[in-house]
């Protein structure tokens, strides 16, 4: 019979050192630990030839485009990405790639690729690359941002200033943010307080599982741990877009929308909607339930701030999707139900002759106005036949197909600038589509 093994006293101090080594080392290995090493192989650093100015820039808001002070022959580090696809398919902010050229992608294990941009969203600062990987790429599990809550904790990953997967971690402080910059309002932003910093734009933000909720684009500066986000439901929207036709087909109501005014405001008491400025019954024929003039106040139940909050919340929706508007008319309230529709790609010879009030024909001087409409906008602003439409929007057009196509943005604006030749002389001239 073999005696009981005997342990010197030394041997069991080394043993509980050991163990209490493991646990120590287990408590040092948190969530934010494990979360950081499953997604960096997948988060890029995006740099560029040519020096990129971020057109939302302003005194107040500072988009994360890296260094803009180095001079455009220099490669400048311009910003962060995440793989969402094996094939090489990587997210990021427009204004990241923006006017750059040679655009390179580097992995953390040091592999750069040249990129090219498979399609970008300037309205949503979004933009999709591809690189051609030799084998297949780890990507980022994309999650939910309809299900946030507010306290819980986020992930930031991306390239401050060229520091390749700096980590900064925070809470989500706030959801439905509206951040404005220059002239325009980007709707629907989440809050972090988590440390981002110029380099950190196009980067994943992320829960505590991993999934992408987030893309980091934007930061105040004279404010302390502020940071915005791109909610990634919405991303997902425009990233599908971007791939299937390198750009985005935006939805609609039918309708030209425009921010309350703060007198409209005060008047009917509201602290936020959009009133109807246009409708295009010829081109959406259910635009016909609302009126110029009605006021929109919630979309689905919500309340909707602007036209920016309108555009956003149509975004997240698909083509034939019921939409409930609630408001006002004339002080009386007001209840429609449409659906979502794609914004039409071109307009129709009827939609032209009933939006602007012309019919245009090829002629071998030219593409020329053929006939204006009586008490047209068309007629309003001093178009007559015989006139050569050379431009639309400041791009030229020769076909009547091109024009269609450019007159085609007049649905979403209050007027259109058209440039015509008229015997010798070259005017630019805008259609107002509002009337006087």
């Amino acid at each position: 019979m073999k005696r009981p093994t005997k342990f010197s006293i030394a041997s069991i101090v080394l043993l509980v050192a050991c163990l209490a080594m493991v646990a120590q080392e287990n408590l040092r290995e948190t969530q934010v630990v494990k979360v950081v090493r499953k997604v960096s192989p997948a988060v890029v650093y995006i740099s560029s030839s040519h020096r990129v100015q971020n057109p939302f820039f302003t005194p107040f808001f500072d988009f994360f485009g890296g260094d803009q002070e180095l001079p455009q022959e220099q490669e400048n580090s311009l910003g962060s990405g995440f793989i969402v696809d094996p094939k090489g398919y990587i997210l990021t902010n427009e204004h990241v790639i923006m006017g750059g050229s040679d655009i390179k992608v580097t992995l953390t294990n040091g592999q750069s690729y040249a990129a090219e941009v498979a399609g970008s969203a300037p309205e949503s600062d979004l933009a999709l690359l591809k690189i051609n990987p030799k084998a297949p790429l780890p990507v980022l599990e994309l999650g939910r941002s309809d299900d946030l809550m507010i306290g819980e904790p986020v992930i930031a990953v991306g390239n401050p200033f060229g520091l390749s997967n700096t980590v900064t971690v925070g809470v989500l402080s706030a959801t439905g943010r509206t951040v404005r910059s220059g002239q325009r309002n980007y709707s629907d932003f989440l809050q972090t307080d988590a440390a981002i910093n110029p380099g950190n734009s196009g980067g994943p933000l992320l829960n505590i599982y991993g999934q992408v909720i987030g893309i980091n684009t934007a930061i105040i500066r004279q404010a302390q741990g502020i940071g915005f986000a791109i909610p990634i439901n919405r991303a997902k929207r425009v990233m599908e877009q971007l791939r299937a036709f390198g750009a985005v087909r935006p939805l609609w109501l039918g309708i030209l929308p425009m921010d309350l005014s703060d007198a409209g405001k005060r008047r009917h008491g509201l602290s936020g909607g959009v009133v109807v400025a246009r409708t295009y019954p010829f081109a959406y024929p259910e635009a016909e339930s609302l009126r110029e003039g009605d006021i929109i106040t919630t979309l689905n139940g919500k309340p909707l701030e602007s036209t920016a909050d309108l555009n956003a919340r149509l975004a997240l929706l698909s083509p034939g999707q019921p939409v409930a508007l609630g408001g006002l008319r004339k002080g009386a309230p007001l209840n429609v139900s449409l659906k979502a529709a794609m914004v039409p790609e071109t307009l129709t010879p009827a939609m032209a002759w009933e939006l602007l009030g012309l019919k245009v024909t090829e002629r071998s001087g030219g593409l020329a106005i053929s006939a204006v409409r009586r008490d047209s906008p068309a007629e309003a602003t001093g178009l007559q036949p015989g006139d050569i439409v050379t431009a639309v929007e400041s791009q030229r057009v020769s076909t009547v197909s091109q024009f269609y196509a450019r007159a085609r943005s007049a649905l979403g604006s209050t007027g259109l600038v058209i440039s015509v030749a008229r015997g010798p002389w070259t005017y630019y001239v805008t259609i107002n589509l509002l009337g006087d």
